[in-house]
């Protein structure tokens, strides 16, 4: 049976198998949301349904905290879809285009860089985001680049993203 604990100083939820690390939800706190940037489970363990532990246990201990939710990891805000009583959690200016981030995009077949809509203007996608479309990882191995769909809110804002 897994075991999920909050690893406070690395600012991420665990999954344990057997005594071993199997998952992880990385967040960060800040102004008064947990932001869910990525959760990653070891290939030998998907069957064991950690994703779904550790997305619940993440929600949970936003709730508890009293925290907003801004779901930068596309399982995170899957897992919020699934289980409409998170919703709550997500600030009320996000959870319109909730839905929108969760269903699968088609591609334009035009081969050139996909086009980002970011503060009203359109700009092209850096190469990172590229590579990630690529389906290779990322800065510090990570393969969730959900950060480029929600907006964050800028350093010392108090105000929810958007």
């Amino acid at each position: 049976m897994p075991v999920i604990r909050n690893n406070f100083d690395a600012s991420q939820f665990d999954a344990y198998v057997d005594g071993a690390v199997a998952g992880s939800l990385h967040y960060r706190i800040l102004n008064g949301q947990m932001w869910l940037l990525d959760l990653e489970v070891d290939h030998e363990h998907r069957n064991l349904g950690l994703k779904n532990l550790l997305g619940q246990k993440g929600l949970t201990g936003a709730h508890r905290r009293r925290l907003s939710v801004l779901p930068f990891c596309h399982d995170a805000r899957r897992h919020i879809i699934a289980h409409p009583v998170y919703i709550q959690l997500v600030p009320q200016e996000q959870r319109k285009r909730l839905p929108k981030t969760v269903e699968p995009r088609r591609r334009s077949g035009t081969g050139r860089t996909p086009k980002i809509r970011q503060q009203g203007a359109v700009k092209s996608a850096p190469a990172a985001a590229r590579t990630a479309a690529a389906g290779k990882r990322g800065p510090a191995g990570s393969r969730c680049w959900c950060a480029w769909i929600w907006k964050a809110p800028p350093p010392g804002s108090t105000s929810g993203a958007g």
